[in-house]
């Protein structure tokens, strides 16, 4: 009889371990993996999920994107000089609404979103989920 299929491990996309849903690095509790998906539970229990998948917040930037920000603004990686793909809050979305009051209209507030590179931009995310993001100074453009 033949083995059964194997899994993709939940943490990294790499072979499970046979009668497991990790690979052999993810056997272990992995806090990290764990964190972020509550952080994304919570963000789903507080509706910005659901403000990222809407059709507003796509057409809204895209637009904000072409017309404001067409190169990355950031600037980490690509020194400032790629194309915007993706929209950046500058301060975390559930942080920026808190400090408004619950007001989820802050979600949209243009002085808090910037054009970024896609390298850039998944960097930040990664720094912010770690708690190790500090907001670099403008972008020297020479």
């Amino acid at each position: 009889m033949p083995d059964a299929a194997r899994k993709i491990c939940r943490d990294c996309g790499r072979t499970a371990e046979p009668n497991s849903v990790y690979c052999a690095a993810h056997q272990t509790d992995n806090r990290a993996a764990r964190s972020q998906r509550e952080r994304s539970q919570i963000r789903r229990d507080q509706g910005l999920k659901r403000l990222y998948d809407s059709a507003d917040w796509r057409r809204r930037t895209v637009r904000f994107i072409l017309s404001r920000d067409p190169l990355c603004q950031l600037g980490v990686l690509c020194g400032g000089r790629a194309i915007s793909t993706d929209v950046d809050h500058i301060l975390r979305a559930e942080d920026y609404i808190a400090a408004r009051g619950g007001d989820q209209a802050a979600f949209f507030d243009t002085d808090n979103l910037r054009g970024v590179c896609h390298a850039d931009h998944s960097r930040k995310t990664m720094l912010e989920n770690q708690r190790l993001w500090q907001e670099p100074g403008p972008i020297d453009p020479d």
